[in-house]
This record gives C-alpha cells, structure tokens and sequence, in this order.
C-alpha cells in the first residue's frame, strides 16, 4: 500500500476511494469547473524559468533538499524539473503546476537559507565590523562577542569572503550594538578613542553611511564618499561644527554625539568647547598632501593606487609616533 498522504493525488494515483480521498476528488473537480467558468483554468505553466531559477539557488549553495525544505515541494519533483528521472527514462520536466512554480520562485539565496559553510562576499561583514570600531568598539571586544581569537578577527577583516554562519552572526552583533555607547558596556574612554582614531586612520565610515539595502553589496559605496569629498577641510569642518551644534541644541552628550557622526570623542569635545566658549582654534592650512607623508599614503588607498615606498615609510612612522605619544603629528 502506498504510504502516500490521504488526498487527491492518492485518489488519482492509488486508487483509494476512502471519504477523505473521495471529498479532495470533489473540493479539485469543484474549483476546476469555477476556474474554467470564469476563464481562469490554469493547470500548468512552463517549467523553464523554475528550472532556472533552481540552478541559480543551486550556484549559490543551495542543494534540492534545501529547496524542497523552504518550498514544500518534493525533492523528487525539482529533480524532475531540472535534470528528469533517468531512472525512468524521462527528461526534464516541460510544464509544472502554478503553485510550485510560485513557491520555487519565491525563494531567494539569502544568508538564512544558504548552508552554514557556504561562503558569501564579506563586504558586508567588514562594513558592519568598521563602523562599529570607528563607534569606539575595540576589535577585541567585538572578537570576544563573536567567539573568536584577535589574529581570527583580524584575518576576517582582510579575507574577501566568510562563511554564511559567521556573516549572520556579525549581522546580529552589529544589529545589537549600532547605536550602543561602549562606555555602558564595560569599554573604558581611552579604549574606545583608540579604536575610533584607528578607524579614523583606516577611513572607515560610520554606521549611517550605509543602507540595509546595500550595506552587503559589494559595488554599494557610502554616502560619505559621494558627498564629502566635494567639500574641502575647511568647509567639512564647518558642515561638522552646525551639525553637533544642533544636536548639543537637543541634549545629546558628547559620547553620543561622536557615535552618531563617526567623530573622534577628542575631536568633538574640542568643538564643543568652542562653542560653549565662543573661542575658536586656529587651524594651520594644510594644503594639498603630498607624497611622502601618512595623508598621501591615505589618499592612495582612497584611490586604489598601491602607495609608494615613500608614503608607506611615512604613514608606519605616523603610527609608530601613534603609539609611543598618542599623537601622529611629528615633534
């Protein structure tokens, strides 16, 4: 006896005339005679977009269990769609029901649906992790969270893809501490001022320069990068000055103030003295830099040029000043 769910198919198929098989006979002949009334009477539609939409599921390392999990269609039957039944003699399926079809091609290669090893593009996974050290997080705090050693983490933000699993897992973390101070989680101030000026250095953007829509895709780029390279120093500091300006008008304190802009704490409270004083500094102009210094090695790398040996000697003696005086700027 077949071991097939009552229903149907079973009525079809195996011949059983039970009540149950007897009223989905009559519920399917019922709907048939009304769709075919009202012009509507669709049994089939072609199998080709289907088949080729599993094949792509399938490039992304999605296999047919996987697909017939998330689709409640058998596994057996979207094997029949893209290759046939070899084991009978018969090619890929030519028509295919309008419910598996809509079922199939609802699905997409998201990370929840990959397998856990598969391995996705990590430019989402550096962004979330950059903005999050450029918010005060230090990379060791946040390799802790997520269950890995200093030199993993470290590898995980030069490797060009990581598996499903650890992208879903920096996903939630980031999803958690976003807009968290670091300071209520047991971060000391210097700490997070050292993570911020590394980010700094690295010209990581904050958590608001990316959309959930693009922040995983690869070609996206920041907001910061199409609208604050038109301004030059002077004019991006005076953009900086009106904008914490107005949320000092709202209460915001200064920690607060640095997350949400992507500022070093340092920085902001020396604009904020300045306001609440009315004394400006002055700023030296720094005019354009040149090779040979850590700004040039920076602005290489901004352009996707390899820096020159120059630069490079010059941006390792700025952190070598960075970490002996807390400074970059020479004596």
């Amino acid at each position: 006896m077949s071991d097939r769910p009552h229903g149907y198919a079973r009525y079809r198929l195996d011949g059983c005339r039970c009540y149950t098989c007897g009223y989905a006979r009559s519920q399917y002949d019922e709907n048939r005679t009304k769709a075919i009334t009202a012009g509507t009477w669709q049994p089939y539609v072609d199998a080709a977009p289907v088949r080729t939409h599993i094949r792509s599921l399938q490039e992304c390392g999605m296999g047919l269990r996987t697909i017939a999990t998330l689709t409640g269609v058998e596994r057996q039957r979207l094997q029949s769609i893209t290759s046939g039944r070899p084991e009978r003699g018969t090619g890929p399926q030519s028509r295919i029901r309008p419910a598996a079809a809509e079922a199939i091609l609802r699905v997409e290669p998201t990370l929840e649906n990959l397998a856990p090893g598969t391995k996705v593009h990590a430019a989402g996974t550096h962004r979330r992790m950059q903005a999050l050290v450029l918010a005060g997080w230090p990379q060791h705090q946040l390799a802790v969270r997520l269950g890995m050693t200093d030199p993993n983490f470290s590898a995980m933000l030069r490797g060009s893809h990581v598996t499903a699993r650890r992208a879903l897992t920096v996903r939630s973390l980031y999803d958690a501490l976003w807009n968290a101070d670091p300071r209520k989680h047991g971060v000391d101030t210097q700490a997070c001022s050292r993570a911020s000026n590394h980010a700094a250095r690295n010209d990581w953007v904050p958590v608001g320069a990316w959309d959930d829509d693009t922040i995983d895709d690869p070609a996206a780029a920041p907001w910061t990068a199409a609208e604050e390279p038109a301004l030059n120093r002077d004019a991006l500091a005076a953009v900086r000055r009106e904008e914490i300006g107005h949320l000092i008008s709202f209460g915001f304190a200064e920690e607060e103030i640095a997350q949400r802009l992507g500022m070093a704490l340092s920085t902001v409270h020396s604009i904020v003295l300045e306001i609440r004083t009315g004394q400006r500094r002055e700023r030296p102009p720094q005019g354009e830099p040149k090779c040979g210094e850590a700004r040039m090695y920076r602005r290489h790398l901004a352009r996707g040029e390899t820096p020159c040996d120059a630069c490079r000697a010059a941006n390792a003696a700025a952190d070598r000043r960075y970490r002996l005086t807390g400074s970059q700027k020479a004596a």
